[in-house]
């Protein structure tokens, strides 16, 4: 659990995430204005607002993870690519990834790599195969030269889809590595390793999408999470001023600028919803973060139960 800064730093961490609404939305800006202007598309923000939408937000990902020239390079990183150690400092969200991520092993589904910047933590020989559905089609340049230079090549496949299942399945099919032949023949589950990092916020039916890929984990199979969620304002921990903060972003456009994603969503609560016709999750290890700004974080494992009680 982060200690809370001091009240006047908590107020100026309620502003913060101001900065990414307006880059986002000023290139959305950008993308309309060359629409209109450059390719004499008058009608588009009207009528293709969609398309114009997954460009914007492709170019801003794109930017924004995307380190600038002269940047000082990270520092070294271990076999898997983390550079956290236990009982080392939270200074951010990122800080939250290194130590779950260096888990996944077996077949692993990674939800929304985007560019791909978790991919160095991805390298562990436990690893067998990765499938990373990547719906936003203007990332995939960056998220496959990303696998390229950390020698995934021969591991990570890229998916053109979301992770719904009527979406992923077909997806997976498309490969041609056999990975869900099994699960065709007797509903089987397919990954050993499930990443959601920064992308349940996001997906369209947040809890249906939680079941199905529930449903996708083989029994003793690993949900390994870091995902911001709705401010638990009404505990003791929680921040009433994070609340409402969370409530003016989401009215004054976050979600349609920022891809689709939603600065309250209870992604806790759905996760342990999706066990609960089995008995629940075997293991639920997870810890709170930053429950006194606007972008409160849940990290951590939820493990399958291997046998139905």
């Amino acid at each position: 659990m982060t200690t809370p800064p001091p009240f006047g730093d908590r107020i100026k961490c309620l502003f913060e995430p101001a900065y990414l609404h307006l880059w986002a939305m000023s290139s959305y800006i950008r993308v309309c204005k060359e629409t209109i202007f450059t390719k004499g598309d008058i009608l588009a923000p009207l009528l293709q607002v969609q398309r114009l939408r997954d460009e914007a937000f492709g170019r801003f990902w794109v930017e924004f993870s995307t380190p600038p020239p002269g940047a000082v390079a990270p520092p070294p990183t271990d076999e898997t690519g983390g550079t956290f150690t236990p009982g080392g400092n939270v200074n951010g969200s990122s800080d939250l990834i290194p130590p779950i991520l260096r888990t996944a092993s077996g077949i692993v589904l990674d939800i929304g790599p985007g560019t791909g910047t978790q991919m160095p933590l991805l390298r562990s020989p436990a690893i067998k195969a990765i499938y990373g559905p990547e719906p936003c089609q203007g990332l995939h340049e960056k998220l496959q030269a990303k696998v390229n230079s950390e020698g995934l090549s021969s591991k990570y496949h890229i998916l053109p889809c979301g992770a719904a299942s009527s979406e992923l399945l077909p997806a997976l099919r498309e490969t041609g590595t056999g990975v869900v032949d099994q699960h065709d023949r007797d509903g089987t589950g397919i990954f050993d390793t499930i990443i959601c990092v920064r992308v349940l916020c996001s997906v369209p039916e947040m809890e249906r999408t939680v079941e199905e890929l529930y449903a996708l984990l083989r029994p003793g199979g690993k949900l390994l999470i870091t995902e911001h969620v709705v401010n638990p304002w009404r505990t003791a921990k929680g921040s009433l001023l994070g609340r409402l903060a969370q409530g003016i972003y989401q009215t004054f456009g976050w979600s349609f600028f920022v891809g689709d994603c939603a600065l309250n969503r209870d992604i806790e609560s759905a996760l342990l919803r999706a066990a609960k016709k089995d008995g629940g999750w075997e293991v639920v290890d997870l810890e709170k973060n930053f429950t006194w700004s606007v972008m409160p974080y849940i990290s951590g494992t939820l493990v399958k139960r291997s046998e139905k009680p």
